[in-house]
């Protein structure tokens, strides 16, 4: 299926119930930071919580704290979440995908390496919901391609299951 196509399919329509993934968990901030190089201020998930190594999707989740200092600044009398901190959180969340499907695992053990990488392209993207003060994002993202020098995921953020925001990233592994 091409880029387009992918993105229009997946605008309204959930990538898949994390409810119902094999391995369900609650891997917190700590073991986020195992995976990602990124920390605060700019790591923008709260939890990991589903994984479907079949299928090569992460659900993860991220509470908007109202106290979030962006909110005072991107529409200060009314507050909305950046759709690039959307793209974001899609990416952050692929590459803690990256380490289970790389390792075929839904454990985080010991031995984890923090991957280089850096952001090559995003394809595509739709923003359907606004996001404010206090919501609850889930977000999922399901490896798309990938091989040893590049990754393309589609992710999803999504508020009370619905998405509202879809799209389409790729990454160079350095």
């Amino acid at each position: 299926m091409d880029e387009s196509a992918l993105l229009r399919l997946y605008r309204r329509k959930v990538l898949a119930r994390p409810d119902t993934f094999p391995f369900q968990f609650e891997y917190t901030r700590f073991d986020i930071e195992r995976l990602i190089p990124h920390r605060d201020p700019f790591l923008f998930l709260d939890s990991l919580s589903a994984l479907d190594l079949e299928h090569a999707i992460l659900a993860g989740r991220k509470c908007l704290n109202p106290d979030l200092p962006l909110f005072a600044g991107h529409f200060p009398n009314y507050p909305v979440f950046p759709g690039s901190l959307q793209i974001e959180t899609i990416g952050q969340l692929g590459l803690c995908l990256h380490h289970f499907v790389g390792k075929n695992t839904h454990l985080i053990d010991g031995d984890v390496s923090l991957p280089d990488v850096r952001a090559t392209r995003v394809h595509g993207a739709y923003f359907r919901t606004e996001l404010r003060p206090g919501d609850d994002m889930v977000i999922l993202a399901r490896l798309v391609e990938h091989d040893a020098y590049l990754g393309k995921i589609l992710g999803q953020v999504t508020l009370r299951d619905e998405v509202a925001t879809v799209a389409l990233l790729e990454v160079a592994f350095l």
